[in-house]
């Protein structure tokens, strides 16, 4: 009589640091690859776009970075001026303003995503900052 073989299959993914599991980190990657990806790369390394590695540092409010998707460079010299972030960078690139296509919901997301994700950002505090914590 033969013997059966079961044979199990396992693969795996990988993960890497801040491997955004809560549900607005899913929907803020969704929201990076699509709309953000082109510019700032799609592991956030920067190309057009500068690295989002220091984005905590740039942004320590993510209130802020959350004008500065929704404004876009143009917006945020018509209502702010000619620099941005903590360290008052002159705005020497076209960033796109996103108010246009995308809801405040998910331009918070992509902010809470870019911030754990590539900024290495705890995710509780980043969800609280970024004003999409579960109440």
């Amino acid at each position: 009589m033969g013997a059966v073989v079961a044979v199990a299959v396992v693969i795996g993914v990988a993960c890497g640091p801040g491997e955004a599991t809560a549900p607005e980190l899913r929907a803020g990657r969704e929201v990076y690859g699509d709309v953000c990806s082109t510019c700032h790369g799609n592991r956030g390394q920067g190309g057009v776009g500068p690295s989002l590695e220091s984005v905590i540092d740039t942004w320590p409010s993510c209130l802020d970075q959350q004008r500065w998707i929704s404004l876009g460079s143009e917006g945020w010299k018509a209502e702010v001026g000619p620099t941005y972030g903590a360290g008052q960078a002159e705005i020497t690139k076209v960033m796109p303003g996103q108010a246009a296509s995308l809801t405040e919901l998910q331009i918070a997301q992509v902010a809470a995503f870019e911030r754990v994700e590539y900024g290495g950002g705890d995710v509780d505090v980043v969800l609280a900052d970024c004003g999409i914590a579960d109440p």
